[in-house]
């Protein structure tokens, strides 16, 4: 078959089935399709259109300032100028409009906005990320009458840079049919309607599972305001703090509440709980009723029953759990789950000759400190045999040569452990106690002490035995590693 002939086979195929053949190309070999005749050159470009983002977002840190109405209202009209006029069919926009409040008023930045978001294209987006210094009532309404009519839309994310009333739900109404995922940033809309949402995050300085349960509470467990009984991820990063004058009351009549919530997600797989405390009824609430769970993440479990997972027994498909802090002892004595294999344990008392029952773990995270060495390394020798991936977190106070020997020589009885992670480091010349691991071929140094004193690969390689890979990997990325193997980087020091 000559180039002609494949050309033109390839230009029968379905367009649904040449996007996906295009997703398994490189640059240069798009291009070079693309030439070959002139329906994959349309294909080409309109898949181009669908990767590209149309981003109004400056660098910047938070120590750095936003810049000014006048700057940001510029850029807001050179896009909708482009917008208006192009021929590509852009899929994915990013408007960072955040600006310094000193430099003009929201009325200016809201009559920006209309403009741009009245583009016809607006309508077709699969992707749109809003970053606003403020919501009125005016804009709400707009944004709702925006999104309502994005008939394609897939991803929604709107961040609120600075709440005037963070304790107050907005105007905001996402009606949406198309809509998978949803981010909402310090903003709390009085209404999510999406048929077809699957992933909600939010991130809130609001009691948001109290105001939820409280609506079933209320309504006979129907949802009149936020349906999302059919959510299938819920991530929530709950910056709320409880005023110390609340009654004891008050304190179980939330926990009821947030208790309520759980009960009716019934079709969760993925639940991440961070930056709030998780009393005993909840997590049990969790155990009972979101069954279908296979990815849970909770911070700061609050209960004095050292058999607190026992509530987790009902998820049997659950194959991730992350724990960060406890204020008892954590005991998986009472906990069976075969197919679990990735475990993330910090600041949480741990009952480690119980872990020693979780057979089936491959990927973990653990802190090491003074007085869990020994039971650590107790757990290494004759256990965890399927482990292949390994994060261990040093305590600073784990400064004497002598248990780094003892770690090391019972990292020598994980028979399939192929990737190593060690972070906090507390002396590089500790690393010479490190024996040769039989599977090892990476091996990954973050974070070692002192800090500010530069460490490279072959610093690393100088100390312990031959390694295929040796990284020594920036913040950014060893965050990136614990997204990949945990779900998260909260738990990142």
């Amino acid at each position: 078959m000559d180039r002609s002939d494949a050309a033109s086979s390839l230009t029968e195929l379905p367009p649904e089935l040449i996007y996906s053949i295009f997703e398994h190309l490189d640059l240069w070999s798009l291009k070079a399709v693309s030439l070959t005749s002139h329906r994959l050159g349309e294909m080409f470009s309109d898949y181009c259109a669908r990767r590209l983002v149309l981003s109004i977002r400056d660098k910047r840190t938070r120590f750095i300032a936003h810049p000014s109405l006048r700057v940001i209202a510029k850029k807001v009209e050179e896009a909708t100028i482009l917008l208006e006029s192009t021929k590509r069919r852009y899929r994915r926009v990013h408007l960072d409009v955040q600006y310094d409040p000193k430099t003009g008023n929201i009325d200016h930045m809201q009559a920006v906005l209309d403009k741009i978001l009245a583009v016809r294209l607006m309508q077709d987006l699969v992707e749109l990320k809003l970053e606003l210094s403020s919501v009125s009532e005016n804009m709400a309404v707009q944004l709702t009458h925006t999104v309502t009519k994005m008939d394609s839309l897939k991803e929604l994310v709107i961040r609120e840079g600075k709440s005037n009333n963070p304790s107050a739900v907005c105007q905001l109404y996402l009606v949406n049919r198309s809509l998978h995922k949803l981010t909402l940033v310090y903003i709390w809309p009085g209404t999510i309607n999406c048929p077809n949402l699957r992933s909600l995050e939010v991130v809130a300085k609001i009691d948001v599972e109290t105001i939820l349960g409280k609506q079933y509470a209320l309504h006979g467990n129907e949802e009149p305001y936020w349906k999302l009984k059919h959510l299938k991820e819920f991530v929530i990063h709950s910056q709320f703090v409880e005023h110390e004058t609340v009654s004891g009351n008050s304190r179980k009549q939330t926990v009821a509440y947030r208790s309520m919530f759980y009960r009716h997600l019934t079709q969760l797989k993925k639940l991440h709980i961070f930056f709030f405390t998780l009393p005993d009824e909840v997590l049990q609430a969790i155990g009972e009723s979101c069954v279908q769970l296979e990815n849970l993440s909770v911070a700061h479990l609050l209960s004095s029953n050292p058999e607190l997972l026992r509530s987790l027994s009902n998820l049997v498909n659950l194959r991730q759990l992350v724990l960060s802090g406890s204020n008892c002892s954590v005991s998986f004595d009472c906990f069976c789950l075969p197919y679990l294999n990735r475990l993330l344990l910090i600041n949480c008392n741990i009952d480690w000759p119980s872990l020693a029952r979780l057979q089936s773990i491959k990927s973990l995270m653990i802190k090491l400190e003074p007085s869990n060495v020994n039971q650590i390394c107790d757990l290494f020798v004759g256990h965890m045999r399927q482990l292949r991936f390994l994060c261990l977190q040093f305590e600073i106070g784990l400064n004497i040569r002598q248990w780094y020997r003892e770690i090391f020589a019972a990292l020598s009885k994980l028979p399939e452990l192929e990737t190593l992670v060690l972070q906090t480091v507390v002396e590089l010349d500790y690393l010479q106690e490190m024996v040769p691991l039989e599977k090892l071929t990476r091996l990954v140094v973050y974070d070692t002490l002192p800090r500010g004193q530069p460490v490279l690969p072959v610093d690393v390689a100088k100390r312990v035995p031959k390694v295929d890979r040796i990284e020594v990997p920036s913040l950014e990325q060893f965050s990136n590693e614990m997204i990949h193997h945990f779900g998260s980087n909260i738990f990142v020091a």
